[in-house]
């Protein structure tokens, strides 16, 4: 029997005058609950670090409109500052002509008929810039900062001979007395409860409320760090605090007084968390009509826990040990009772705030007249001109003065600034087209390397064709076509290893074989007595007697490994690894993949275990086929996943696959080479079109990131015959592994401007193994263009690890299957990588988590600055501090038309690329020309301003810079 009460007339109050919906109360503040959690962090728990849109509530609308309103609703900044891109125009990053081209494309209008336009007045506005107007004190802002004393002196030419005879004096009183000063702001009505106490009594109520909340919150959703856990949490959150909190002797902050009969009288009338809402919300006076954006504003006020509640409300198999039941609306309603209880308190009744207007912010009325005065000297408007314009004039060039305030500069400006980086890759892109093949092909390669399409694997790519021109690269989503749910032998579950709009049918799991089934027997019962001693030691620290004694006792002998790590990182990573070998056994496995019994075969849902001959040939044909390896493979064909490994980082999921769902793809690299190499696969792949000639071999890999280390899976299976090759290849991939960490170090300085490329993969080794190291790599913080064609169009071509390579041929694609089957993987994964770095370097507080310094992580849950904080979401400072806000460029190897049939046909991909969240050009596969999407058009590329520089090599292009590179072409000849 349901023990829900309705105690409360359900916040529909008759004092409001509002009618019901028509489902009731309590299906309309589940729809307001459901509509408030879409604008929570989407962030999981840390272990499974997925990058999204960070406006991705905000997708159903135009990028540009998304980031005013994102910014509105989280009191954020929707671009750069002005300041940022002006300093990027004065260094040549922003040109002048690419700010025209900008306005050129935005509506104009007669402002002074004959003598100024709109477009001309944002043109003096943005170059050179107008100056900072404070609003608060305008008096000292004109006397102190010589406002009157001189002109500007980086006025246009034109504007300083119009005011030369002129005095700042005399433009100042004639602005005084042509512009009306600024009116005071509106009163603004509270949209919650803090906003007043804070004004009224200086007590911040998110202050006294988020302390409780946040250790509320946190022990319930522990996932076993702490010593004790909280009691009841089978009963909900909501239950487990109600049973907690009001125990006798229980001591409660100031203010909160009445939260424990508040909670006893809950409980005692069987409240449950709607009932909990609905009463509070009366309580607070917030009619119907309100309840919304007032539920909104409340979880955001702790928007990092409320979206980690949500997201485990969604998916509790996120959670990575002790799954509890989450629910939004719990939290609001443990929010909601401290709120109406510290209200009580503090301001004595719980109504009076909804009629109490906010203070009016501090403004100085000639703040209008001041920008004015600013701007007119930029158009050489002299004192006796504007004291000779109409009023109708005037109030018109004061209207579109103030119509283009700072954040539509910034708009302009980031428009600019997006334009510059697109025509720096397209031009110099569409001149190597046209150019000859860096390298001629050989007959037949030695070896084929299959690479994830991850931008930092471009530089990989281009280091291994640089030092074995017989070996070609492909780039494939890095979960390589088998989404599956995988646990390793060491593995307590399994987990999906795909891309996060993919569900995985299929459960692979690692098992040992048969004749090393006693190793791994062995193996778990080490790791078994292993994890007691650590279990023991991490929970005698935190009690009294044994904290005492493995304080005083243990704690002298943990310096030593500690200044090791510290002072020789490196060789004490390798020193564990050794141990590690020594004692624990490493059985050799292989994988359960193949399904023949008839219940699983037969199975409709939930996991299926393993897969048929046919669907392992589907996913075979999947990452073949539209990569065009239809035919003449090599003999040697090395399917290399990725993953990132390094110390103290909880960002480490962040630089992991994200088609693997922030994690490492080398299951998913091991599988597929497993798969390719079966007889029974080969001949229904056949059957497809795609003929894998009989002595070519797949072998599995996987390549770390961040410390440079390449690891092949089953060599006991491969044939002696190509044992050749696959030195080879190694040889090859060992050197190119050394190139691409010295072209990674040089973005370190503590690497120096001149290390060696031996020296620089010890370098980025240390950074891996290193506890204190804050940027163990920068992960895809250079990301900004996608590319999706044929390896031989960017093949010799420096890209400076900020491309996305996706291997596609148009010319194999007639019905465009295989591009639909790209893109619809290719878009959303890199699209919100891109994403998720732009907002978190706009705005790092806000959209970001800040620096990692002070953060510290809660419950493997995710971080907060100190002991007790929000959860930050997002991305350090240290990931973003050198990446350029731009929308990802997709640069598609086929024809407007082909390219617009795709997307059109996906309503993902259709909103995407119709509201401008990415940029979209196409290359056409026939002669090279490129065609720019613009406003729901493709344009033509014109244009020649952008050279494609020609080096020897790629070391020799980027040794001893540290910014990001223009492209450049890599000809050995030019040695």
């Amino acid at each position: 029997m349901s023990t829900r009460s309705h105690v409360s007339p359900c916040g529909c109050h008759e004092s409001t005058l509002e009618t019901q919906p028509a489902d009731g109360c309590l299906q309309h503040l589940r729809r307001v609950v459901g509509h408030a959690a879409r604008f929570l962090p989407v962030q999981g728990p840390l272990g499974v670090f997925i990058h999204y849109n960070t406006l991705r509530s905000f997708q159903h609308r135009r990028f540009e409109e998304a980031v005013l309103e994102g910014a509105d609703l989280y009191k954020a900044e929707p671009y750069l500052s002005e300041e940022a891109y002006q300093l990027e125009r004065g260094r040549g990053r922003i040109l002048d002509e690419d700010i025209d081209a900008v306005l050129s494309r935005e509506p104009d209008l007669e402002i002074l008929p004959g003598r100024l336009s709109r477009r001309e007045l944002r043109r003096a506005m943005l170059i050179p810039g107008v100056r900072r107007v404070n609003g608060i004190n305008i008096s000292w802002q004109l006397e102190e900062g010589g406002w009157l004393d001189s002109f500007r002196s980086d006025l246009p030419p034109a504007s300083a001979a119009a005011l030369r005879v002129d005095s700042p004096q005399a433009l100042w009183e004639a602005c005084l007395a042509r512009v009306k000063p600024q009116p005071p702001p509106p009163p603004v009505m509270p949209k919650r409860p803090r906003d007043v106490v804070l004004a009224q009594h200086g007590i911040d109520m998110d202050a006294l409320i988020h302390p409780p909340l946040i250790r509320l919150t946190a022990a319930y959703l522990d996932q076993g760090i702490a010593y004790w856990p909280m009691p009841h949490r089978d009963k909900g959150l909501l239950k487990a605090a109600r049973k907690i909190m009001p125990q006798a002797f229980a001591i409660f902050p100031a203010h909160f007084s009445g939260v424990r009969a508040e909670f006893l009288r809950q409980e005692a009338a069987g409240m449950d968390a709607e009932a909990v809402v609905l009463e509070a919300l009366e309580q607070l006076g917030v009619p119907l009509s309100q309840w919304e954006d007032f539920v909104t504003e409340e979880l955001l006020a702790l928007r990092g826990w409320a979206g980690m509640v949500h997201m485990l409300e969604q998916d509790a198999t996120l959670a990575p040990h002790d799954r509890v039941r989450c629910s939004v609306m719990e939290l609001l309603a443990l929010r909601l009772t401290y709120t109406v209880a510290a209200l009580k308190d503090i301001a004595g009744d719980t109504l009076a705030w909804r009629s109490t207007p906010l203070p009016v912010p501090r403004f100085d009325p000639l703040t209008h007249v001041a920008r004015v005065f600013d701007v007119v000297q930029l158009l050489g408007v002299s004192s006796r001109e504007l004291a000779a314009l109409a009023d109708e004039e005037v109030a018109r060039l004061v209207q579109e003065i103030l119509a283009s305030h700072e954040i539509e500069r910034r708009r302009l400006l980031h428009l600019a600034y997006e334009r510059r980086h697109e025509r720096r890759v397209l031009i110099p892109l569409a001149k190597h087209r046209s150019m000859p093949a860096v390298v001629s092909s050989s007959n037949r390669l030695v070896a084929q390397v299959l690479f994830c399409i991850d931008e930092r694997e471009e530089s990989m790519r281009r280091a291994l064709e640089e030092v074995d021109h017989a070996i070609e690269t492909v780039g494939v989503a890095g979960f390589f076509g088998v989404a599956i749910n995988y646990a390793g032998i060491d593995d307590a579950g399994g987990v999906s290893l795909c891309p996060v709009v993919v569900d995985p049918r299929h459960a692979v799991r690692e098992v040992p074989v048969e004749e090393h089934e006693h190793l791994h027997l062995r193996r778990q019962d080490l790791r078994r007595l292993w994890g007691g001693v650590a279990r023991n030691g991490f929970i005698s620290s935190r009690t009294l007697v044994r904290g005492w004694f493995s304080t005083a006792c243990l704690g002298f002998l943990s310096l030593f490994p500690l200044a090791l790590r510290v002072l020789t990182p490196l060789a004490f990573g390798r020193f564990t690894r050794f141990l590690n070998r020594a004692f624990l056994p490493e059985p050799r496995t292989e994988f359960a993949f193949m399904r023949d019994d008839a219940a699983s075969r037969d199975a409709t849902t939930g996991l299926m275990h393993g897969f048929t001959t046919e669907e392992l040939a589907g996913c075979v044909y999947e990452v073949l086929g539209p990569a065009g390896l239809d035919k003449g493979h090599a003999r040697l064909v090395v399917i290399l996943g990725h993953g990132s490994t390094s110390l103290n980082n909880p960002y480490e999921s962040a630089y992991c696959c994200q088609a693997c769902g922030g994690r490492t793809g080398a299951p998913n690299a091991r599988l597929f080479a497993l798969v390719a190499n079966r007889p029974v696969v080969r001949e229904a792949l056949r059957a497809k079109g795609v003929v894998i000639p009989e002595d070519t071999w797949f072998l599995g890999g996987c390549h770390d990131t961040c410390n440079e280390d390449i690891h092949f899976f089953d060599l006991d299976l491969l044939p002696e015959t190509h044992r050749g090759d696959l030195v080879r290849v190694h040889q090859s991939l060992d050197k190119a592994r050394t190139l691409n960490a010295h072209e990674r170090a040089r973005r370190f300085e503590a690497a120096g401007r001149s290390v060696a490329p031996e020296s620089s993969l010890r370098h980025v080794q240390e950074r891996a193994e290193h506890i204190g190291e804050p940027r163990p790599e920068y992960g895809h913080c250079t990301n900004a263009v996608a590319f999706v064609g044929r390896r031989e169009i960017t093949k010799g071509l420096f890209m400076d690890r900020r491309a996305f390579l996706a291997s596609y041929d148009a010319t194999k694609d007639p019905g465009d299957e295989a591009l639909a089957h790209v893109l619809h993987a290719a878009i959303p994964v890199c699209y919100s990588i891109n994403l998720d770095y732009y907002f978190s370097a706009v705005d790092n507080d806000v959209y970001g988590s800040g620096t990692k310094l002070p953060h510290n992580i809660n419950g493997l849950l995710g971080v907060m600055n100190g002991y007790q904080g929000d959860l930050r979401t997002g991305l350090p400072v240290q990931a973003v501090e050198i990446h350029e806000p731009v929308r990802i460029l997709f640069i598609v190897e086929t024809t407007p038309e082909r390219l617009m049939k795709v997307i059109r046909a996906d309503d993902e991909l259709n909103e995407i690329v119709g509201n401008q969240w990415i940029r979209l050009a196409t290359m056409d596969p026939d002669d090279g020309h490129v065609e720019v999407y613009r406003d729901g058009v493709f344009e033509k590329l014109a244009g020649d301003e952008e050279p494609l520089p020609v080096a020897s090599s790629s070391q020799a292009w980027y040794e001893g810079k540290m910014e990001h590179l223009a492209l450049a072409r890599i000809e050995p000849r030019a040695a």
